[in-house]
């Protein structure tokens, strides 16, 4: 008993990973929108959304740090790799670039004109020229590497902000009836197919699998696989599971704020409201600061796991001291700036547009990630159950089917 006890040390210990970034990155603006407008328009029916997410987040970003472990290798170095004798190998770089490049362009809008709702609630003054101050602030500490230190302070203040939707979540909590039936019976429909693709589009995030792959790969290079894969698995599945719990708490307030009592939702101004039981005249400035911090923290990572995709799908250095990461991290900000200047005058709809983009997106970028990790199982890398390449599988067509729904629909 004691020599197995000495044996695997390891197994008793649980070390923080990528995982929390992760998280930190979905728990953003578009996460608090969507969630409360899904929560104001149809109460506890699309609570179901949340667990199909939270499952599909887990066994995808399960997979990308799985690759990254036992590749020492982020997930655009793997799909190169997994190309490189094949004539697919440039079609499958372009649509890689290409998904992730317009994907994260869109959500970079929302991470910033989310970013700026929340500041100029507290400090006023015209959005263009906090779009323009933000911007210059994400480019600068991209080309600083200072973002660490900051990252950690907005996650924190992301932390306070979950923490109080947790509280007046389980303060207002719907009979056990309502709660079941909309985790277990999945509504779907023509009049809320969108905000149902939003909903898993602002969880499931293509971007955070290759986020994720690189992060593993750096937190537990040269460790041996066994102790890196339970300490992984434990950390993906404890943060993913408290970011769908944040996100449930958010859809739920709203449920008890505007449906239940009848009260039409109409903006992003509104949300602050879910917080008063909990708050009270707290709850504006608190909501705010929250929603900057969700905002800024999102506008960093995004354009790092832009880079970090591109870099490694081209071929070139993944670290972010070099020129052409920080190159290819600095037009996504730029091209994100540009848009919310144009078209960010509703930063609801903008937030929602990014989330669905995300929601179509993310098959294409699922189906790569499945085949590098079958390539690496082949070699003898990366071990990998039947049962969970199934259950990969069913994930991303059943995105994939959503996603042809809404197409179909639109061009009717």
């Amino acid at each position: 008993m004691n020599r197995n006890r000495e044996q695997h040390p390891a197994r008793r210990r649980f070390r923080v990973g990528p995982g929390l970034l992760v998280t930190a990155a979905f728990i953003g603006p578009g996460t608090v929108v969507t969630a409360s407008k899904a929560g104001a328009e149809f109460g506890c029916g699309l609570l179901w959304t949340v667990l199909f997410a939270c499952v599909g987040t887990v066994i995808l970003q399960s997979l990308a740090a799985r690759l990254g472990i036992v590749t020492g290798q982020g997930l655009g170095e793997a799909i190169r790799r997994s190309f490189s004798n094949s004539v697919f190998l440039r079609p499958a770089v372009a649509l890689v670039i290409g998904a992730i490049g317009i994907g994260n362009a869109a959500y970079q809008t929302g991470n910033l004109t989310g970013a700026v709702k929340g500041i100029s609630v507290v400090t006023g003054g015209d959005s263009h020229v906090w779009v323009i101050a933000l911007a210059g602030l994400t480019i600068a500490l991209i080309l600083l590497g200072r973002y660490r230190v900051l990252h950690r302070v907005l996650v924190g203040l992301v932390a306070l902000l979950s923490l109080s939707f947790l509280w007046s979540a389980a303060n207002a909590l719907p009979s056990a009836g309502r709660l079941l039936q909309g985790l277990v019976v999945p509504r779907v429909g023509a009049d809320h197919l969108t905000l149902v693709l939003g909903m898993i589009g602002t969880t499931i995030v293509p971007y955070n699998l290759f986020l994720h792959a690189s992060g593993a790969a750096a937190a537990w290079r040269g460790e041996d696989f066994e102790r890196a894969w339970h300490q992984c698995r434990w950390d993906t599945l404890l943060s993913i599971g408290l970011g769908g719990l944040v996100t449930a708490s958010i859809l739920l307030t709203a449920s008890a704020a505007f449906f239940d009592t009848g009260t039409p939702w109409t903006g992003i101004d509104q949300i602050a409201d879910q917080l008063r039981p909990t708050l009270g005249a707290g709850s504006g400035p608190a909501f705010a600061i929250g929603l900057f911090a969700a905002g800024l923290t999102s506008s960093i990572t995004a354009p790092l796991a832009t880079a970090y995709a591109v870099c490694g799908c081209l071929g070139w250095d993944a670290r972010p001291s070099q020129r052409r990461f920080q190159t290819i991290a600095i037009a996504v900000v730029l091209i994100g700036a540009a848009s919310a200047l144009r078209w960010g005058s509703s930063p609801a709809s903008t937030i929602l547009f990014a989330q669905v983009a995300n929601g179509l997106l993310l098959p294409m970028i699922a189906v790569f990630l499945l085949v590098a990790v079958r390539k690496a199982s082949a070699s003898g890398q990366a071990n990998l159950s039947l049962a969970g390449y199934v259950a990969a599988w069913i994930v991303v067509a059943g995105v994939a089917l959503l996603g042809v729904w809404r197409i179909v629909g639109a061009l009717g």
